[in-house]
């Protein structure tokens, strides 16, 4: 696990739920990501002397709309077509955070934990310590959770593929030994009921002799 000093994993589910907390927390105020709020206007100036005219009033900014699905889509092929140039285009690893945290957005409709944590590790990777979100860390770790959890999950899932195979395959050995017993116990009754005709066919030729040798005598 990437994070220090973090517990003992908790089930698949439980972590994807930790995820989804620390993940709002982090949307709630992380204005790096669009389609989130832009930081708010710097205060007017002090109004100047009593005989200036007083300044204009400086209207709040409108928040940006709310990311969606397709914007989501958008900007992650956007993200992955700019860091296939090469790490000078990322130098502090500010766009691989922006893919990682899009790959597992709420409304993200094909969300890619595999890719998440890859982008993830890059920025932790290039990023300075202190520059990070006190959440990103924690956010990584779960990532990791959530990989380490899937292997052990396709690793039982191999095993018991595997325990499946043997068993068919000492099933179909049990099959064929039945079947060469089975095969074996109708020769030595093919043989048995040829022993029984060829002891018939030596008694009709014994009678057979009998009557000639009766009959030869009989003529003389």
């Amino acid at each position: 696990m990437s994070a220090a000093g973090r517990e003992v994993p908790l089930g698949r589910r439980a972590t994807r739920r930790a995820l989804a907390a620390a993940l709002a927390l982090l949307f709630a105020g992380c204005a790096a990501l669009p389609g989130s709020a832009p930081p708010p206007a710097a205060p007017a100036p002090p109004a100047p002397a009593a005989k200036a005219p007083p300044a204009p009033a400086v209207a709040a900014p409108k928040p940006a709309a709310p990311l969606t699905p397709e914007g989501i889509a958008a900007r992650i092929a956007e993200l992955e077509a700019a860091r296939k140039k090469g790490r000078d285009v990322d130098p502090d690893g500010k766009l691989a955070l922006e893919l990682a945290l899009l790959y597992i957005h709420p409304d993200n409709r094909a969300p890619d934990h595999v890719k998440a944590l890859a982008a993830m590790r890059d920025y932790l990777a290039l990023s300075p310590p202190a520059s990070r979100d006190p959440l990103i860390p924690h956010i990584a770790g779960l990532l990791e959770d959530i990989d380490k959890l899937g292997r052990i999950t396709r690793d039982g899932r191999a095993r018991e593929k595997d325990l499946a195979a043997t068993v068919q395959g000492l099933e179909q050995r049990v099959a064929a030994a039945d079947q060469r017993d089975a095969a074996a116990k109708k020769r030595e009754q093919e043989l048995l009921a040829q022993v029984k005709t060829l002891q018939q066919q030596i008694e009709q030729l014994q009678k057979l002799d009998l009557e000639i040798e009766r009959r030869r005598r009989s003529v003389k």
